[in-house]
């Protein structure tokens, strides 16, 4: 009896770890891993905290970033404060045409 109770309990936890598993997140963890850094620097021309989306007009054009993976003055979390017009420095990736800020960091 008690090992059929072992086995059961066992068996739950099987299938509640099994549904948490995302094997497209693995495919984007991967790609993220290995695309290409790149850097930018520019001024904040908009920054929707939204649909995190951030907008740097470069020498280049305007460069439009998701701030989802972004590291903000060494920082988690604290992207929110972005200021429209701050020139701004940092670092980015692109996978499936999206480009994904990994650190954003003011000019001083």
């Amino acid at each position: 009896m008690i090992m059929l109770a072992v086995l059961l309990c066992v068996s739950f936890v099987r299938v509640g770890l099994a549904d948490d598993y995302n094997p497209q997140q693995d495919d984007f963890n991967m790609k993220m891993a290995t695309a290409k850094s790149m850097e930018f620097e520019g001024t904040v021309l908009n920054h929707d905290t939204a649909c995190h989306c951030v907008v740097v007009k470069t020498a280049e054009g305007n460069l439009t970033l998701q701030d989802d993976y972004a590291r903000f003055d060494q920082e988690y979390n604290e992207i929110r404060g972005l200021k429209i017009g701050a020139k701004v420095r940092g670092m980015y990736k692109t996978v499936g045409y999206i480009n994904y800020a990994t650190s954003i960091a003011y000019i001083k």
